[in-house]
């Protein structure tokens, strides 16, 4: 089975994949802690777009802190739960980021925050683009993406990006992502106007170790996912 924007947005598989995403391993005690450490600490009346927003999970600790947070995912249903979790204190509306951001105005926003959404997008100088127009002077972008050095990459040696399909056995899908050498994201970045402030490889939690042993040997030995914040130029 391919993960299509059908399948993506099927009610019985968005409600499983939220359920599964919202405390495991890789997300829940391994990328989102990390991707959340790199925003500032006051986010109070900071205007946020949740870009690839699934369920919410972030979206609703954004909101507690105060922030402003415009939401968007392409899923319909994602957006339903994001509503569901938020009771619709956040600006939720479907949107597919191949699509750029042409709804939102220039300079509309003070933090983009895009956690494993990138490899999912083919053009990515295009949405870089985009997310730098929507950023105010000096605002931040924190995202996450597979990690350069985890084995998969490693073992490949990419010279240019790759359209590859990947199994989640966890949901019997197979889903299209591309992957990329490194330097075609930092080349990304510099063009459109970023500057990198910070490129974390996630720890996992204690509770990582404590519940998913199994997988908390393998995060400590094996990086990946990368999490990053850069910065707009003025």
């Amino acid at each position: 089975m391919s993960l299509s924007h059908e399948i993506y947005a099927d009610p019985l598989f968005a409600a499983q994949y939220a359920s599964m995403i919202t405390d495991n391993p890789w997300n829940a005690c391994y990328e989102r802690p990390a991707s959340l450490s790199l925003l500032p600490d006051a986010l109070q009346g900071k205007r946020l777009l949740d870009a690839g927003c699934g369920p919410g999970i972030v979206t609703r600790m954004l909101i507690d802190r105060q922030a402003v947070v415009t939401a968007i995912d392409y899923s319909p249903e994602m957006v339903a739960l994001t509503n569901a979790r938020t009771g619709h204190r956040a600006i939720a509306s479907v949107h597919d980021l191949n699509n750029g951001l042409p709804q939102f105005t220039d300079a509309a926003f003070d933090i983009i925050y895009c956690s494993l959404v990138i490899h999912y997008l083919d053009d990515l100088p295009h949405v870089f683009s985009e997310f730098a127009r929507v950023l105010s002077p000096g605002g931040l972008l924190i995202f996450s993406t597979d990690h350069p050095q985890s084995p998969d990459m490693l073992n490949k040696q990419l010279t240019g990006k790759e359209k590859i399909s990947v199994y989640w056995s966890g949901f019997d899908v197979h889903m299209d992502i591309y992957q990329r050498p490194w330097a075609e994201i930092e080349q990304a970045l510099q063009q459109n106007g970023f500057k990198m402030d910070m490129a974390i490889t996630p720890t996992p939690t204690a509770d990582c170790e404590l519940l998913y042993p199994k997988e908390y040997a393998f995060l400590k030995a094996n990086p990946h996912f990368i999490c990053v914040r850069a910065h707009k130029l003025d």
